[in-house]
């Protein structure tokens, strides 16, 4: 009997111990500082508006191509090396035709560089949609 107590003690802090090393989907390195804020592209045929906050979340209001409507889609950035992932976006306001794609760019990695502390530039290297959505040149408003 004093075996089995054992070996469900040794199982159990093993058990402990992998799953307290696991990150969540969400976690990662922290954001750079310098990004919390809002953001513009100032682009009135294509406007997109970034609001960026200390944890990661963002909420973006965007019309793409200036033509389908706009809308606002919700997320978190995922700092991952020199790069972010752009986790959990969903668009909230029900615009029906794009909205529903966004979820489809969850996990995509973005690379956000900044020329100075007021502008950057967010780029996808792996899928031109997101490029096409959330790419730009952005200024600190």
């Amino acid at each position: 009997m004093k075996i089995f107590k054992y070996t469900c003690i040794a199982l159990l802090a093993a058990c402990i111990l992998v799953m307290g090393g696991c990150k969540e989907e969400d976690e990662g390195e922290p954001i750079e500082t310098a990004l919390v804020g809002t953001w513009s592209n100032e682009d009135d045929s294509n406007p997109k508006t970034f609001t960026i906050s200390s944890d990661g979340s963002f909420l973006v209001t965007m019309n793409p191509y200036g033509i389908q409507g706009e809308g606002k889609v919700k997320g978190i950035l995922v700092k991952e090396g020199n790069e972010y992932k752009m986790n959990k976006m969903k668009e909230t306001t029900g615009v029906p035709a794009w909205g529903d794609a966004v979820g489809l760019y969850n996990g995509e990695y973005v690379q956000i560089t900044f020329s100075n502390n007021d502008t950057f530039e967010l780029k996808s290297a792996d899928n031109n949609a997101v490029e096409e959505y959330f790419g730009g040149i952005y200024y600190r408003q």
